[in-house]
């Protein structure tokens, strides 16, 4: 069994989190405990959504994993786990974005003319 994390509470409304975890192929619901085959040649998709208020947390799929981050041979458990971590690490990640849209007055609506 693997270490336990903590799942934050939804950034909009604290409400619960909650993971879903599909076949990247078909979009049928897998539980965690799903063996992998033996070639390793299933592909997942899970995310984190907040129970209350329905936000969703970034799409993490295996097949992405894969090709970009050089990730290989996951398991459901492990898609779920980066899903996770992922929900948990989006805190203040493009404040910085916010902060110079906030100095040129971007974060109003409707934006004033130009």
């Amino acid at each position: 069994m693997t270490d336990q994390i903590k799942m934050a509470p939804c950034p909009f409304c604290e409400g619960p989190p909650c993971v879903d975890v599909r076949d990247f192929v078909t979009g049928v619901e897998l539980t965690m405990d799903r063996p992998q085959t033996e070639d390793f040649d299933e592909a997942y998709v899970a995310h984190v959504w907040c129970h209350d208020c329905g936000a969703q947390g970034p799409s993490i799929d295996s097949c992405t994993l894969s090709t970009f981050e050089d990730i290989h041979d996951l398991t459901v458990a492990d898609v779920m786990r980066i899903a996770v971590e992922r929900w948990n690490d989006r805190n203040a990640k493009a404040r910085n974005c916010y902060d110079a849209g906030e100095a040129e007055g971007l974060n109003m609506f409707p934006r004033s003319a130009a």
